[in-house]
């Protein structure tokens, strides 16, 4: 059952595996040695910073922008749930249906968010002056996901070419912008133990 395909998209995961690890431990430069007394715990910090800290109360760019910060959650959660349908597809085959429906019916939502993204960067004229050619290609890579996805889990499309749309994603995954997919958590796991080592996260509260 689309054995060569999901062998491609088995690799294509693996080595999008193995050089973002690569990336990591190259760009891991480890700062300069803090020798401030230890005033918090680092744990709370990396808590704070996955948590209070990316709410609207404390995050300027979602008070000023709720809408394309929840577009931007849409796609996120769509690609999350299409790479997820990828990794049951490749460790069973025999992928229920209805998890399929579930799955396609979040993918279809997603959609029209990465497109919007697109759109957006393409007609603005500011974010056009700041955007590079993998600004646009990564975009395209993850409209063609969760298209995929949706088009899979609704069953207009065979699992095979969902497999080698995702083999693509993931190979071109550490090369580009994708990659914040690691780059992200793991930056905000330093600053959050760091700050939290501080006692500067999790944040004071304000004096009544």
């Amino acid at each position: 059952m689309f054995v060569t395909e999901r062998i491609v998209a088995a690799a294509s995961m693996a080595w999008a595996a193995a050089l973002l690890l690569a990336q990591l431990l190259l760009a891991w430069g480890g700062g300069r040695r803090d020798y401030s007394a230890r005033a918090g715990s680092p744990l709370k910090g990396v808590w704070y910073n996955f948590s209070a800290a990316m709410t609207p109360a404390h995050k300027e760019t979602i008070r000023h922008h709720p809408f394309k910060f929840a577009v931007g959650v849409v796609l996120h959660v769509g690609v999350g749930v299409a790479w997820l349908e990828v990794l049951i597809l490749l460790l069973w085959p025999r992928n229920p249906l209805g998890l399929s429906l579930v799955a396609a019916s979040v993918s279809a939502l997603s959609l029209p968010a990465g497109l919007y993204l697109l759109a957006r960067r393409a007609v603005s004229k500011n974010l056009r002056a700041m955007s590079c050619p993998d600004d646009y290609l990564s975009a395209l890579v993850t409209c063609g996901l969760v298209a995929a996805a949706a088009l899979y889990g609704f069953g207009i499309i065979a699992a095979s070419p969902f497999l080698i749309v995702a083999a693509v994603t993931f190979f071109y995954l550490p090369l580009g912008k994708l990659r914040h997919v690691l780059f992200c958590p793991v930056s905000r796991v330093d600053l959050g133990r760091r700050l939290g080592y501080r006692g500067t996260y999790p944040a004071p509260r304000a004096p009544e």
